[in-house]
């Protein structure tokens, strides 16, 4: 099993420090996603499909809705990963620049080199997720915006980005645009996919070629991430029990959805919750860490 070390959320989204010795399944995000190694052996990643090589001396760069997994080879030490998941809008307020990080394209490399300023920043993003007693904590929003400004490069041309019709960046037709508010409204939980292609006057085989062209992503992968979404919403709040989660999403057990965490994640939803912190400003960074 694998082990957060730490997971903080805030206005940017989520930061964890992960010790991974776990598989992930294919899965993709809302939000794009960068990935540090801080320990343990190199790995490889899958992105869509190629194999992304992650050592002390690059960072791995995912989009939204990138499909990425991530295959477990035994090894007698694990890897220590620090991932950030970046909120969006968070994104959009922080700079015109950052306006379409929602687009499958807005990183243009899969993994870039950790040299000069970037090597800085990502020092003491780790120095202060190192640090529990730190009161410095605040100053975390701030590094993670920079650090953001130099993964993204110069300005995404507008006209490339700034496609009609955008769900998360992603240009789609109508019955596209029917069947992802419908997945939306249930948040992926308990989908009859020959019933959503009927709704939107599609043939099965023809809705999941044309989800697939248009998103990038299968309607499965796509509705197991409006899944995961709402799960770490609720896992987050100690006041749900584990079991009230489970139902709601449509699991048949706590055991299931149990299992459905860990490989998307990594970690159980209790692992989770027990690591996980919440940024509240700067008279007290963060609520005491849920045991």
């Amino acid at each position: 099993m694998s082990e957060p070390l730490r997971i903080i959320h805030g206005p940017f989204g989520r930061v964890a420090l992960l010790l991974l010795n776990k598989s992930m399944v294919l899965h993709a995000h809302r939000v794009s996603h960068v990935v540090f190694k801080e320990g343990g052996p190199d790995i490889l990643f899958g992105v869509r499909n190629r194999e992304i090589a992650l050592s002390n001396k690059n960072v791995l760069l995912v989009n939204a809705w990138e499909p990425h997994f991530y295959e477990h080879q035994p090894n007698p030490q694990p890897t220590i990963l620090l991932a950030l998941y970046l909120e969006p809008s968070w994104l959009r307020n922080l700079s015109g620049r950052l306006a379409y990080s929602l687009h499958p394209k807005f990183f243009t490399e899969s993994s870039l080199p950790l040299r000069h300023r970037l090597s800085s920043l990502h020092d003491q993003l780790l120095e202060i997720l190192m640090d529990r007693e730190s009161r410095s904590l605040e100053a975390l929003e701030g590094l993670i915006a920079d650090t953001v400004v130099e993964l993204a490069g110069p300005t995404p041309r507008r006209d490339t980005l700034s496609a009609a019709a955008l769900v998360g960046g992603i240009a789609y037709d109508g019955r596209i645009r029917l069947a992802i508010d419908a997945m939306r409204s249930r948040s992926g939980i308990a989908l009859d996919f020959d019933d959503l292609a009927h709704r939107v006057g599609l043939s099965r085989p023809h809705f999941f070629s044309l989800f697939r062209k248009q998103t990038g992503i299968t309607p499965s992968t796509f509705g197991s991430m409006l899944r995961m979404e709402r799960s770490i919403e609720y896992v987050s709040d100690p006041k749900i029990p584990i079991k009230d989660i489970s139902a709601d999403l449509g699991f048949d057990s706590p055991g299931n959805f149990t299992r459905f965490f860990v490989h998307q994640q990594g970690v159980s939803p209790r692992q989770y919750r027990q690591s996980v912190q919440f940024l509240t400003g700067p008279d007290l960074p963060f609520d005491p860490i849920i045991h």
